[in-house]
Parts: structure tokens; C-alpha cells; sequence
């Protein structure tokens, strides 16, 4: 189990070390005025598949602009998902079995049954919350 995460920043961190831990790049644009609103907090890319990830903590919920954003990342047939405390776990599976199936794909294997179940299953969590 993954150490406790108190705040919005315990979950970001846990986030980035994530995406780290598999190899993905990532950066965080600065939340300041010149910038586009409603951004996510952390945007990542790998093997050509764009994630925009919105951290929250406890009951903050993504602002208008968030879901904005979340919903044009989506349109474009993207990822993009909120990452709360009581998620980073699924995001940590669905990274998990990304990694399988890519592998799988690069060596022109079949994607095993239960990685494509359990990014799946892992997509339907994180989906479910902007």
C-alpha cells in the first residue's frame, strides 16, 4: 500500500514519482495569469499516448475550467483524468498495465486478457471523476 498522502501536494508528488517509476515525460505548467486556465496540473507523454493529469485532495472538485480542459483533452481522444489520494493506486495499475500492453504491441504479441481487463477497469475509476 502507498504511503499516507495528507494534502494536494502529497498527491502531485506521488503522481510525478509515478510517472517517473515508468518512464514517462512529464511537466508541470505554471499555474500563473499568462497561461491558459484550467490547465492540468501535470501533462505526460509516452510512446505518442498524451495524459493530462488534475490532482485533488479530499472533497476539492475540479473547477469549471478544469473540466473544461479535461472535457477538450478528451474530445481530442486523449486521457485525462483526477487523481485524488484514494485513486493514485488506480493510476499506479492502469500505468502498470499500459506498460504490458505496450510492451506486448512493440513486440507484435497478443495484450494478456488480464492487463487489458485491469487497464480497463482502471480507466473506468479514473474516468469517472471530472
Amino acid at each position: 500500500m502507498a504511503k499516507a498522502i495528507h494534502n494536494e501536494a502529497g498527491v502531485k508528488n506521488a503522481v510525478k514519482k509515478l510517472l517517473d517509476k515508468h518512464d514517462w515525460f512529464w511537466f508541470m505548467p505554471p499555474a500563473n495569469g499568462f497561461g491558459r486556465t484550467g490547465i492540468a496540473d501535470i501533462l505526460a507523454i509516452k510512446a505518442g499516448v498524451f495524459v493530462a493529469i488534475e490532482t485533488k485532495f479530499g472533497k476539492n472538485t475540479p473547477s469549471a475550467m478544469q473540466k473544461a480542459f479535461i472535457n477538450s483533452i478528451r474530445a481530442q481522444e486523449a486521457f485525462a483524468f483526477v487523481v485524488r489520494e484514494t485513486t493514485v493506486d488506480v493510476l499506479a495499475m492502469w500505468l502498470d498495465s499500459f506498460d504490458k500492453a505496450s510492451s506486448a504491441v512493440a513486440a507484435r504479441k497478443d495484450v494478456d486478457v488480464k492487463d487489458g481487463a485491469t487497464m480497463l477497469d482502471a480507466l473506468r475509476i479514473l474516468l469517472a471523476d471530472a
